[in-house]
């Protein structure tokens, strides 16, 4: 994946309350970022990436609504201007994860 920053937009099966999203930076394969509510840390293999996600604010609901901590297996999709992604929760395929990742600048 093309290094820089990115806006990142997740909906999951389980909160059907309206999207999360964040922002991420992509440098060498790794990705780093998080949101008001989580921080994700991950490493991309291909078109793959195992995404730690991990909840720093106890006042509000994750993606998942309450399920805390979680590593995530997901697939990519390179688009032009960014990517979309599916995957998993590992261990636990019935909580289901999608989005997308919007290019916005290079990293300095």
């Amino acid at each position: 994946m093309k290094n820089g920053i990115y806006k990142v937009i997740f909906d999951s099966n389980v909160n059907r309350n309206g999207n999360c999203d964040g922002i991420v930076t992509v440098r060498d394969d790794r990705l780093n970022g998080g949101d008001y509510v989580c921080y994700y840390q991950g490493v991309f293999d291909g078109n793959k990436i195992s995404l730690k996600v991990v909840r720093h604010n106890p006042n509000d609901t994750t993606v998942f609504n309450g399920v805390d901590n979680v590593d995530l297996d997901l697939t990519l999709n390179e688009l032009p201007g960014g990517t979309v992604f599916k995957g998993s929760v590992k261990g636990r395929p019935g909580l289901v994860i999608a989005g997308s990742m919007h290019y916005l600048s290079d990293i300095i």
